[in-house]
């Protein structure tokens, strides 16, 4: 009844998500089955989410079924945060980086999900609003990093994966938190799925023919907009939206969120995507509109977009380096100060040494008026100066100044002032070694 053998075969090393439950068990054991008569070679990674306490024991019960069954077994254990809402994303998320780094060359990943999670997924997909990536479903055989990731049952429904598993009498583990209905996947499961399968027997097969449908019309859209998209992408992964923005604006949305999703591995909602056409890639008022994503923010800066981990305001700091001869930490994780041993006399951004009388402080802003030529006395401002070397926005906000006493000396790596001071003094050289 289940077959999966042909779809394996072209392979021989596999390494199977072996929770214990009932699809990852029968998935296991068709394995085996498999490795009777076929040269393959299976490992199984059990991974503990430490929050129920018969963790432990499913642990255990799956060494136990590895052991006797000759197949290498490997457990790992992952920390989630129960105080957040997206548990299931967390936990989602951890297992497939436990994944990435156990899988060895040419180790085919293997899950057990099977069709009512397609048919599962496809729902919270529609909940969520989301586009033809996520009405796609689950992939059947895709891409995992230098391998690919394979679930054999996803053609078959969770009846007949019980089926078979009675009738070969196979033991699996039954977690109870399946049936708590404040997940928003048992929820479907338990209270929508069952009443709508009911009524329309071959619903979860239609459900399969629907995500594949969408996911070959996406796949073909996405080779038609790659072009495009890889002209317009900078080798830093910028967008350049000089020419996207004149475009239909469906053709917009796909771009911007085949980017985010090249970022993020995340597709954003409709009503994002909205708000950076209107807010961002439109926005004629602002000169350098941002937007924020999460940990991140989104930046129209000459018609590119850049994506720039968040950066908190220091502009109220006010450091005192009481020894320069050691380091300063900069506040926010922004890094820390040093003066280089050796200074190099072709780079003009040395500065002369601090009398002991002078107090050396770092700062962040200025509204003091500068002047950077020798041969010419203009005085520029802070913000003048960051637009004449070009500085991005968002990194104007993190550069440290020296200032000694209430006198501005160097942005440090960037200039210094020719004004006079301290010409009596030895020269030195700062160097700023920002956290990456």
């Amino acid at each position: 009844m289940i077959k999966i053998k042909k779809t394996l075969l072209q392979y021989k090393k596999f390494l199977l998500g072996y929770s214990g439950g009932i699809d990852s068990t029968v998935l296991l054991y068709k394995l085996i089955e498999i490795k009777k008569k076929h040269d393959i070679y299976i490992r199984a990674v059990h991974i503990d989410h430490q929050i129920h306490p018969d963790s432990k024991k499913w642990r255990l019960h799956c060494k136990k079924i590895c052991q006797i069954n000759n197949i290498p077994f490997i457990y790992k254990k992952i920390t989630l945060n129960i105080k957040k809402k997206n548990i299931e994303s967390q936990a989602r998320k951890k297992r497939y980086q436990i994944f990435k780094k156990i899988l060895s060359l040419k180790e085919i990943l293997l899950t057990g999900h099977n069709l009512n999670d397609q048919c599962e997924t496809l729902f919270l997909a529609i909940k969520r609003g989301s586009g033809p990536k996520g009405l796609s479903g689950i992939a059947y055989k895709k891409k995992f990093f230098n391998n690919y990731l394979i679930r054999p049952l996803l053609n078959f429904s969770r009846k007949q994966i019980k089926i078979w598993a009675k009738s070969k009498n196979i033991h699996w583990i039954e977690d109870e938190s399946n049936q708590d209905i404040s997940y928003e996947r048992n929820f479907l499961r338990h209270k929508i799925l069952p009443k709508i399968i009911k009524k329309w027997k071959y619903f979860p097969k239609n459900c399969l023919r629907s995500t594949k449908l969408i996911y070959s019309e996406h796949k073909l859209l996405n080779k038609l907009i790659q072009p495009i998209f890889e002209k317009n992408l900078s080798k830093k992964n910028n967008l350049n939206i000089s020419n996207i923005k004149k475009m239909d604006l469906d053709i917009q949305y796909f771009i911007i969120r085949k980017w985010i999703y090249l970022k993020t591995m995340q597709l954003p909602s409709l009503k994002f995507l909205k708000s950076i056409i209107k807010n961002i890639i439109h926005n004629k008022k602002k000169k350098y509109p941002k937007i924020q994503f999460k940990k991140y923010e989104i930046w129209n800066y000459k018609n590119k977009l850049f994506w720039i981990k968040k950066i908190f305001s220091v502009k109220k700091y006010i450091l005192f380096w009481h020894n320069i001869k050691k380091k300063i930490i900069l506040p926010e994780k922004n890094g820390y100060l040093k003066i280089k041993n050796s200074l190099n006399q072709k780079n003009n951004l040395f500065i002369y040494a601090p009398k002991n009388t002078q107090l050396v402080n770092i700062r962040f802003d200025t509204n003091q008026k500068i002047q950077i030529n020798k041969n010419c006395k203009k005085l520029y401002t802070i913000k003048e100066l960051f637009n004449k070397f070009k500085v991005f926005p968002w990194k104007r906000k993190k550069i440290p100044l020296l200032f000694y006493n209430n006198k501005f000396i160097s942005a440090i790596g960037l200039f210094t002032t020719q004004e006079k001071y301290n010409t009596n003094c030895k020269k030195i050289f700062i160097t700023w070694y920002p956290k990456k």
